[in-house]
């Protein structure tokens, strides 16, 4: 799916919800006159059923009957309206039967031109809902005069309600269903996951059911039984959900006729009107778990007779099996506790009359049936479906009657969920090569958390049972908790990794145990532990409270762990982590994989800017407490960042709907050396949209070292003469008495305060949060100021105190650099040495590379942005274009240790998402000299030797270093 079909694909569905070009046809008053049987009195309005106002149409059926609408005028369809046009409406069918109604659309001279079928096996309301590009097209022509409903081959009753037609804006999400099988080419189209459940359904399970279970099979139900009422039991009855459940239960006023019943109509949210009293999923799930509280932990006759009330009216509604409801995208969100209040329930539905049918909309709206078949490597939207479904799909499994099948649905789920664990290709959802997890196409924890963390409870709930998922599916699962341990200082990410979230998101309580959750199924270290011990350690630095699991890990003689320490590369994200002591810096561009920040209609609008190199630091464990508040904040100025400063009409997003701008150029990434220093680079290419400056450019790059950055550019450029350019080094709530900077060694505490200095050996600044910065080129402005910005949703203004320091490359900037360093946290000593003697050397800034030595570790680092040969280097005689390379020399012997990186997916389908993989790539690094060898084997390095020199040729894919030990 390419990104302008999701972009058509978004705003479809926002003019769906809104769309009043659509000919609605009311039953309330009158039968339309333009709706006619050949038969007399077989029309009538009824309030027996209605799925809008209080009427519908009733037809009054016999076999070839037919009921016939006539068009004001002719309708003629296009290449484009024959795509987008369809009929929408309701059925009510009061006796299921093998059989359909016929739908034709004619032609002037009354031929078929269109036609679909409408199957009517359920009883009750069910959505019809197709366009004219998924109906049977018999002749070919697009001028449609009148059509007509074709009755089966029996007598009967049918009721319509809700018609539209034409319906010009088709949901592209509209659900096949039991009713139409065939509607929408959606099989197979993983992003549309939620719409899926009908295929799903049809599958047929190679797991067997038992014909008997033995007493280890009937244990561990039992032990998952035991798991799930412990996790699910709320103490006692929440007295705010059995109120809410009163109150809805009046409103909606659930009332029989007919074989069924009428009160307010239930709808999938794209075609609620909550201002003509109509109510959605999140509706029934107030009032199904209000009532299954009262009933369960009051004992409340009432509110079980309630509960199951509102089930038959569910039912009957169309929430059931079979039936998509129109469109029934996202629903698990609004779904969840009526699988686990229906947990507490279980017995009550096992002896009721109604446990068929609960049981089989329970397991059909789970999307249990997915699990008959092993999870496909191309799955995309993993991320949703774990953290919506998965659990669904474990107590609908558990709710089965019978034993014998529970057994088989659980083998078939615990089956699907390790097979869904595995790293996912390109840029679909799931968890990444490098651990990072993505969701719409990019590196996401704001999905993250919660989505593995159902994971780790449902692994949580089948450890010590025969259906634990494989060891190898938990350490993929295992690799995605390191990397969110590694990039949450705490428990909160920086901005730059955000997506629509800029100030929001964090590790919470499920997320934390499950760091438990999976140390408890095993250990991973391969020492036969009866638990993960590191897994363990990083629980107990992330949980305050004294839980089961910390006492467990205490006794066994486990300590909490040390924050990570290290430098972490995430390239699928083009990201690196650097980290000491209980601080850290995520460094962040974008590329032609890697968007640059996620804006929606209502989300993050001022966003652009988060992935234009930024060097974000959290000294304290959350963002507000490192400064980071969203009251007031520049969205020009993120750290690190080089950006046009534009005003915020300008800034917020040129599209009303979602943007994700990628780059044109694809380097951007990080590399490290031994996992503890390393580096980051980036061609900055800003996108070609409104509002946006195609032509702007820069060549970025910072390299880190034990808590020393360097941070460098060349080549900024661009041709906007309006506003100013600038790179920013900081932007911090000032906290008047506390956070005071200081420029040159003066300290500088008053509002309204600013400066601008050139930069030299000698300008030296301070944050105010403990980060010393040394601007070596640049002119630099620092203030302290009160700032007037706007809400990121909202766009309501907003106001803060703000102490920032950026420096200016003007307007239209043609080949502008700058030249900084910062010592993060550094104690008295270290910066009154740095102050004194310089901590490294910049070798080289140009347009082809960036090079940076570093005394204290005797690191040599290289962005090498184009294909260069360096004369006076000592080791490195040459290095291909878009390399990031590293070294040091290994003390006393004549080894240098090397990493090499190229962060480019090298993925060729650019599109919103795709499943194609990372491909290889090779970089050949040509050494001085020829005498190098490999002092350890390396499959992905190979040496050969030309002239006087060495050539390094390294094997790369998904954005890992290589790292490598020369001698």
């Amino acid at each position: 799916m390419n990104k302008k079909v999701f972009l058509h694909t978004v705003a479809a569905c926002v003019l769906l919800a809104c769309s009043a070009k659509a000919q609605v046809i009311g039953f309330e008053q009158e039968i339309p006159s333009s709706f006619t049987a050949p038969q007399k009195k077989v029309l009538t309005l009824s309030d027996r059923y209605y799925k809008e106002g209080a009427k519908s149409l009733e037809w009054n059926y016999r076999p070839g009957s037919t009921l016939n609408i006539a068009l004001e005028k002719p309708l003629t369809l296009n290449e484009k309206s024959q795509k987008s046009y369809g009929i929408t409406l309701w059925i009510y069918n009061e006796k299921p039967q093998q059989d359909s109604l016929q739908f034709e659309f004619l032609t002037p001279e009354g031929e078929v031109s269109y036609r679909f079928a409408y199957q009517l096996a359920a009883n009750g309301w069910r959505a019809c809902w197709i366009g004219f590009k998924n109906m049977q097209n018999v002749t070919n022509h697009n001028i449609i005069a009148s059509y007509r409903v074709v009755a089966p081959q029996g007598k009967g009753r049918i009721y319509f309600d809700r018609w539209k037609f034409p319906e010009k804006n088709m949901n592209l999400r509209t659900t096949p269903d039991m009713q139409m099988p065939s509607n929408n080419d959606i099989d197979g189209r993983d992003l549309w996951h939620w719409c899926r459940v009908w295929e799903w359904e049809r599958y047929i399970s190679d797991i067997p059911r038992p014909a008997k279970l033995s007493k280890e099979q009937q244990q561990d139900l039992k032990t998952i039984e035991i798991n799930l009422t412990k996790l699910l039991k709320v103490g006692s009855a929440p007295q705010a959900a059995i109120k809410k459940a009163h109150s809805l239960f009046k409103k909606v006023n659930i009332r029989p006729s007919g074989t069924g019943f009428t009160g307010a109509p239930l709808l999938a949210p794209d075609e609620l009107n909550r201002k003509a009293g109509e109510v959605s999923w999140n509706d029934l799930e107030a009032m199904l778990s209000g009532f299954a509280y009262e009933a369960y932990y009051n004992k409340s006759d009432e509110a079980q007779k309630n509960y199951f009330i509102v089930w038959q009216y569910a039912i009957n509604q169309g929430f059931s099996f079979g039936s998509g409801m129109g469109t029934n995208h996202h629903y698990g969100y609004q779904i969840r506790t009526i699988y686990t209040t229906a947990w507490l329930m279980r017995e009550a539905i096992w002896e009721s009359s109604q446990r068929n049918e609960i049981i089989a909309t329970l397991t059909f709206w789970a999307a249990l049936q997915e699990s008959r078949k092993p999870c496909p490597p191309k799955r995309d939207e993993l991320l949703d479906s774990w953290h919506t479904l998965l659990q669904a799909k474990l107590i609908a499994a558990m709710m089965l009657y019978d034993e014998c099948e529970q057994a088989q649905a659980m083998q078939q789920l615990s089956r699907w969920v390790s097979t869904s664990l595995h790293y996912s290709p390109g840029t679909i959802g799931g968890i990444k090569e490098d651990g990072t997890t993505f969701h719409h196409g990019g590196f996401y924890p704001a999905y993250t958390t919660g989505a593995l963390a159902t994971v780790a409870e449902y692994i949580g709930m089948t450890t010590g049972t025969a259906y634990l998922p494989t060891e190898e599916s938990r350490r993929v699962l295992r690799k995605a908790f390191i990397s969110l341990r590694n990039y949450c200082n705490k428990l909160e990410w920086s901005t730059g990794i955000s997506g629509r979230h800029p100030f929001g998101g964090k590790m919470g309580a499920p997320d934390i145990k499950a760091f438990a959750q999976l140390a408890l199924s095993g250990d991973f270290s391969g020492k036969g532990d009866k638990f993960d011990r590191e897994l363990a350690a990083d629980y107990l630095r992330l949980e305050s409270k004294n839980s089961p699991e910390a006492r467990l890990f205490k006794a066994q003689g486990i300590k909490a762990a040390a924050a990570p320490q290290g430098f972490f590369v995430y390239n699928y994200g083009a990201t690196g982590i650097f980290r000491r002591d209980n601080w850290m810096v995520t460094l962040k561009g974008y590329n032609t994989d890697v968007w640059g920040a996620e804006i929606y209609t209502n989300d993050n609008r001022y966003g652009r800017y988060q992935s234009y190199g930024s060097v974000q630091i959290m000294t304290q464990p959350s963002r507000e407490k490192s400064g980071y508040v969203e009251n007031g904040w520049d969205w020009n100025r993120l750290p690190g960042t080089t950006t046009i400063h534009l005003p915020l009409d300008l800034l917020d997003s040129p599209l009303k709907g979602t943007t994700m701008a990628h780059s044109s150029e694809n380097f951007a990434g990080a590399c490290s050396l031994e996992n503890t220093n390393g580096m980051f680079a980036m061609k900055l290419a800003e996108s070609n949209k409104k509002n946006f400056t195609p032509d702007f450019v820069a060549r970025k790059s910072v390299f880190c070292f034990d808590n020393r950055m360097v941070c460098l550019a060349t080549d900024i450029a661009n041709s906007n003469s309006d506003y100013p350019t600038e790179t920013t080094l900081f932007q911090n709530l000032f906290k008047e008495g506390k956070t005071a900077i200081s420029v040159r060694g003066e300290e500088q505490s008053e509002v309204g305060y600013t400066a601008t200095i050139a930069g030299d050996k000698t300008c030296w600044l301070s944050d105010g949060y403990g980060n010393i910065y040394q601007i070596v080129d640049g002119n630099v402005r620092i203030q302290i100021a009160e700032q007037h910005s706007k809400h990121e949703k909202k766009r309501i203004a907003t106001q803060g105190t703000f102490a920032s320091a950026y420096i200016e490359h003007g307007k239209a900037p043609q080949g502008s650099t700058y030249e900084y360093s910062v010592l993060i946290q550094p104690t008295d000593k270290q910066l009154t040495a740095a102050k004194q003697t310089p901590t490294y050397e910049v070798i080289r800034r140009d347009h082809s590379v960036h090079i940076v030595h570093d005394y204290a570790t005797e690191i040599t680092a290289y962005a090498a942005f184009e294909a260069c040969t360096l004369q006076e280097d000592e080791v490195v005689v040459s290095l291909p274009s878009e390399t990031m390379v590293m070294y040091r020399p290994i003390a006393h012997s004549t080894s240098y240790r090397f990493s090499l990186c190229d962060p480019n997916l090298h993925i060729a389908e650019k599109s919103y998402t795709t499943a194609e993989p990372s491909q290889k790539s090779v970089k050949v690094l040509t050494l001085k000299g020829r005498n190098w060898k490999l002092a350890e084997p390396n499959d992905n390095v190979k040496l050969a030797f030309k002239g006087n020199n060495t050539k390094v040729t390294v094997t790369c894919q998904h954005g890992k270093v290589v790292e490598f030990l020369l001698k």
